[in-house]
């Protein structure tokens, strides 16, 4: 994350960060053409879309497992004997 000291903002940025109740409040930065540049949100509303990230991330590393043959990969797997006589 890029940071950025609070009073090098412009005034009016300030403000609307500083507002009572702003966690559904996001702030919209747009460019020249009216296209979304970026946006500042909250700190619970950044914790909160982490917490949703890392819920996506573990559900995809379950299903991952869930597919997982662990007695084929045994089958297939070398000892450690296999790997110590390789080389003789």
């Amino acid at each position: 994350m890029r940071r950025v000291e609070l009073d090098s903002l412009p005034k009016e940025t300030i403000q609307l960060i500083n507002e009572k109740n702003p966690l559904s409040e996001d702030i919209g930065i747009y460019d020249k053409n009216g296209d979304l540049s970026s946006v500042i949100i909250t700190p619970a509303a950044y914790a909160y879309f982490l917490k949703k990230i890392e819920e996506d991330e573990d559900k995809q590393d379950s299903e991952s497992l869930t597919g997982f043959d662990s007695a084929k990969e045994l089958e297939s797997a070398k000892s450690i004997d296999d790997f110590l006589n390789e080389d003789k």
